[in-house]
C-alpha cells in the first residue's frame, strides 16, 4: 500500500510517496495526483520517490498518465530522489528522459520559492 504525505509550498506541492506503486494501488495514486494538479494555483507537483520500495510497470504507467494530465493542464510532475529500482524500471521502459528529475535536496531547494 502506498501513502502520500504532502508538503505545501504555495504553487509547488511536494508529495512524498512511501510503499509500493504497483497495479494494486496505481488507480488510487493517480487519482490523488490528479487532485493535487487540480488545486488552484499549483504549477508543479514534486513526487518524492525516495521511500518507494517497489515500482512496477503499472506504477510507471500511472506516473506517465499523471504527467501527461499535468502537462495538459499547464502543470508539471517532477520526480525527486527516485530509487535505483525506480530508475531501473524507467530505463527498462525507455522513459528516463520523460520526467524531469530532481536528484538531491539542492535541486529541490532551487525549485522552491523563498
Amino acid at each position: 500500500m502506498a501513502h502520500l504525505e504532502l508538503d505545501d509550498h504555495g504553487n509547488i506541492l511536494v508529495a512524498a510517496l512511501t510503499g509500493e506503486l504497483t497495479l494494486s494501488n496505481a488507480t488510487e495514486v493517480r487519482s490523488e495526483l490528479e487532485r493535487l494538479f487540480a488545486r488552484k494555483g499549483v504549477s508543479d507537483v514534486v513526487l518524492d520517490l525516495g521511500a518507494v520500495s517497489f515500482l512496477d510497470s503499472s506504477g510507471l504507467g500511472t506516473l506517465v498518465a499523471a504527467s501527461t494530465k499535468a502537462r495538459s493542464m499547464g502543470r508539471r510532475l517532477l520526480l525527486f530522489r527516485p530509487t535505483p529500482e525506480a530508475v531501473h524500471t524507467m530505463e527498462t521502459a525507455q522513459l528516463t528522459g520523460f520526467f524531469p528529475i530532481l536528484d538531491d535536496e539542492e535541486d529541490l531547494l532551487a525549485l522552491l520559492p523563498d
